[in-house]
């Protein structure tokens, strides 16, 4: 037999959270993501369990009675999953080639021990509302998104012949003349090859086709040697 009446309904609700996390997990499955769909489901039912235990454990039969005056903290369990699952989500995230991957993957798993704290807690409307508001923003937000104008930063390395100021003014020339915004300047001079390499941090709106044309184009400016874009 059960230690207390609550434990079938307890059942249903870590279905209800398998299946909220199943839904978001499958979605980053299907994209290739390291936190996938086990992964998802794991810290959905995880965080539900947590909730139910951190709720209901003072219940269980013979573990509490009415007549001592206890201090009841459910809330001190259930506080813990969300400072835990940004360890979880921090393993998602790398570093690479100057930008992030997996802030939507480390996100989609802090919303999914949100949705599980839901369930847990014996909702159902709530959890089932925020998995289908979490599966539009991963697929139909993710299609807007691309329209939407954005800045994009780069590092563009530029190596020229000459030791003096004029190839740099040419340059600021050239990037002003096409609204590319420098946000910073490094350089390097070698005295013996008579050549200076600029490194410029540039920010602007543009695609991959602008970048490969702006590249193009400074390559034939006569005192660009080698061009680098990073």
């Amino acid at each position: 037999m059960f230690s207390y009446p609550f434990e079938i309904d307890m059942v249903g609700r870590l279905l209800l959270a398998a299946l909220c996390g199943a839904l978001l997990g499958y979605e980053r499955e299907r994209h290739g993501r390291s936190a996938g769909l086990r992964t998802n489901l794991l810290v959905c039912v995880g965080a539900a369990l947590m909730m139910l235990i951190s709720k209901y454990f003072y219940f269980k039969q013979g573990d509490f009675t009415g007549n001592i005056t206890t201090a009841l903290d459910p809330e001190r369990i259930a506080a813990q999953i969300v400072t835990g699952i940004g360890f979880l989500g921090a393993g998602v995230i790398i570093k690479e080639r100057g930008g992030i991957r997996g802030l939507t993957t480390a996100a989609t798993l802090w919303f999914n021990a949100g949705v599980g704290m839901a369930c847990g807690a014996g909702m159902i409307i709530l959890p089932l509302f925020c998995t289908l508001l979490g599966l539009a923003s991963l697929t139909v937000l993710k299609s807007l998104e691309y329209r939407i104008p954005r800045d994009s930063y780069k590092t563009l390395s530029i190596e020229c012949d000459g030791l003096g100021e004029e190839v740099l003014t040419e340059l600021r020339a050239y990037f002003a003349q096409r609204h590319i915004h420098i946000m910073n300047v490094n350089f390097s001079q070698h005295v013996k090859q008579a050549t200076t390499s600029y490194e410029f941090v540039i920010k602007g709106n543009w695609n991959d086709n602008d970048l490969m044309h702006h590249v193009t184009h400074l390559t034939n400016l006569g005192f660009v040697c080698q061009t680098r874009l990073m």
